[in-house]
């Protein structure tokens, strides 16, 4: 594991343990077990990871996109396919996703989330370009692939990160995201 790597699973860990707030640099070089001045030739300050983690998140939930949705399968499933993906990502990693966006609405890199966003834009595109232009005319791919994620994401953080309702109420906000996504896509 390269350097950077490891100053950026500690950074999750101390995160995860102490609160964005209560870490220090020093905690985190402690815990990845390199010198503080190794930080520093990745990332200015503690804030500055957010990035990074956020790029790893973002490379998680396309790799569980391409392991969820089968592309033989009908295009309703799929959809359902995609949804259930994008959930099931939030809840594994709420605690995370949690401090992540804590860290980055208080730093100057949330410019760069659209940026980060990219992959997971990327792949809903080129699925909408396979399956979904068809269906109604004028689609532009690339904005409608930022607005589903955005409507996906949303939809599973409300359930995962800011709300404390049960697995039964998390499964009915995934099926009605599902039925509203197919109807916007009109499948």
């Amino acid at each position: 594991m390269d350097t950077k790597t490891k100053l950026v699973n500690a950074a999750m860990a101390v995160f995860k343990k102490k609160g964005l707030e209560k870490t220090k640099v020093s905690d985190i070089v402690k815990q990845a077990g390199v010198a503080q001045g190794t930080f520093y030739l990745y990332f200015s300050s503690k804030l500055s990871v957010m990035p990074a983690i956020a790029q790893g998140m973002v490379l998680k939930m396309r790799e569980e996109l391409t392991n969820t949705v089968n592309p033989a399968a009908p295009l309703p499933q799929q959809v359902d396919q995609i949804v259930e993906s994008i959930f099931k990502t939030v809840d594994k990693h709420r605690d995370i996703l949690a401090f992540l966006y804590t860290g980055l609405t208080q730093s100057a890199d949330i410019t760069k989330w659209e940026s980060l966003y990219a992959p997971i834009y990327e792949w809903i595109k080129q699925f909408l370009q396979r399956n979904c232009l068809s269906l109604r005319a004028g689609m532009n791919a690339p904005y409608t692939a930022r607005l589903l994620i955005a409507c996906i994401e949303e939809a599973a953080e409300q359930v995962f990160l800011f709300s404390h309702r049960d697995a039964q109420e998390a499964a009915r906000q995934q099926e009605e995201t599902a039925v509203f996504v197919k109807h916007a896509l009109g499948v």
